[in-house]
């Protein structure tokens, strides 16, 4: 019996299809079946996905002459013989438990769908890795029971298809929208299964690792407004039979959206315009959302953002650009004050791995975390060990300290002058995590 049937959309994918169908083929639930619908490769994906076809008879491929994301999954959701439906994306890599964890966890809560958590990671071509969470809702300790269909703001947060298991009687009346390409059509499908489903699972268990440093994929693309855009008046057609909260959550959505993108925007160093009929179109609905007060400033978190995208655009990306030369500025200032010493990270937090990921990318010598939590130290950390303050005091004739903390840092920094250290050889950045800086120094 098919536990779990795996969809796996391919077109274009060589460089990273090896280790993704690897992580796959040895998952620990071995009832499953292996679904791959290419869309036309023609870079050596097919040939190497054929080899693992001949050797695994769980791999089934399919030829697709459409190339649609929307298409290649309705598809394979056609094709599904399993209890379950996983999907998982071709350029990422899954924990060796995923569907195991996931599968047996329909057997407590019978539910239309079960999810984990997931990391996203970003590796450079030298091999040095930054990692953060992916959590996909507000609140997770163990585990979490959602009904879904009366929570609209799990919208907000539950963000991707591929780190749960779907019943497939349910997914079955889940229709993806068939657009050309790849970009965010499976917005719409997560509209409509938060919207429908009966019962949701949310389980703190790490099953997926999203891949984030793949130059073709979606984020990057400067025509995204336009593909975003078509989604969004695919989701339109679903909000009439709906109550009005998952209309505000509809314009909140596209409002985090714009602005995410106009942060990639800025990282990239100029305008989209291939984008401007994408921008329009989101920003003549986001400014009906706040003349109707569906977005106001007790609901977004971005609300001075979105305020400043439905006035004018064009400025909102100066201002974000602005911000983003400001971090590269403060990012080229923290290289240059670390060269040539011992380089300790006060912060063992998500700040304290970018900046340590930032510094790897340019050999520079980290020795170690420290941080004043008890409960993080004398653990590891992205493989150095996290010391207390007092500890880092053996190398301090060489060595500097970046704070990395969001808060405090007036504090943290009398704490190490205190300890001995030298105001001179200590510094911060709390200037945020943004992936084009880190690529502005692979």
């Amino acid at each position: 019996m098919i536990k779990v049937s795996i969809i796996m959309p391919s077109l274009n994918v060589a460089k990273y299809i090896k280790p993704c169908i690897e992580s796959v083929i040895h998952q620990t639930l071995s009832e499953i079946e292996i679904l791959i619908i290419d869309a036309g490769s023609t870079d050596g994906t097919l040939n190497i996905l054929s080899e693992y076809e001949e050797k695994d008879p769980r791999i089934h491929i399919f030829h697709s002459d459409i190339k649609s994301y929307g298409y290649q999954m309705n598809w394979g959701i056609s094709l599904a013989s399993g209890e379950y439906i996983g999907i998982v994306e071709t350029d990422d890599i899954i924990q060796p438990d995923m569907f195991e964890a996931l599968y047996n966890e329909t057997f407590n809560e019978k539910s239309d769908y079960v999810k984990g958590t997931a990391e996203g990671f970003f590796q450079s071509p030298h091999g040095v890795e930054w990692r953060f969470p992916i959590l996909p809702c507000p609140v997770l300790k163990d585990k979490y029971i959602a009904i879904p269909k009366e929570t609209p703001e799990l919208f907000l947060y539950d963000n991707f298809l591929w780190n749960g298991i779907y019943r497939k009687d349910f997914l079955q009346k889940i229709k993806f929208n068939e657009t050309p390409g790849a970009a965010f059509q499976d917005i719409g499908a997560l509209f409509q299964i938060i919207s429908s489903a009966d019962k949701g699972v949310y389980l703190n268990h790490l099953v997926y690792n999203y891949r984030q440093d793949n130059a073709a994929a979606s984020s990057y693309n400067e025509k995204s407004f336009l593909y975003a855009a078509t989604e969004y008046r695919y989701i339109e057609q679903f909000l009439p039979r709906l109550s009005h909260d998952w209309e505000t959550i509809y314009y909140l959505k596209m409002g985090g959206l714009s602005i995410n993108r106009f942060l990639f925007m800025a990282g990239s160093g100029h305008y989209w315009e291939e984008s401007e009929a994408g921008i329009e179109e989101f920003r003549k609905k986001l400014t009906y959302a706040i003349k109707n007060k569906q977005i106001t400033s007790f609901n977004s978190f971005n609300w001075d953002k979105i305020l400043s995208f439905s006035e004018n655009p064009q400025a909102l990306y100066k201002s974000l650009r602005n911000e983003y030369s400001s971090k590269l500025k403060r990012l080229y200032s923290i290289l240059e004050f670390s060269k040539n010493h011992k380089v300790y990270i006060f912060g063992a937090g998500n700040y304290g791995v970018f900046i340590h990921t930032f510094l790897s990318l340019n050999n520079i010598d980290v020795i170690a975390f420290c941080d004043n939590n008890i409960q993080k130290q004398h653990r590891t950390l992205q493989n150095l060990p996290i010391l207390s303050p007092a500890e880092t005091l053996s190398q301090k004739e060489d060595s500097c300290y970046i704070i990395t903390a969001t808060k405090y840092i007036q504090e943290i920094t009398q704490q190490l002058i205190q300890l001995g250290v030298e105001q001179e050889r200590i510094t911060f950045y709390n200037g945020g995590i943004d992936m084009y800086l880190l690529k502005e120094f692979e």
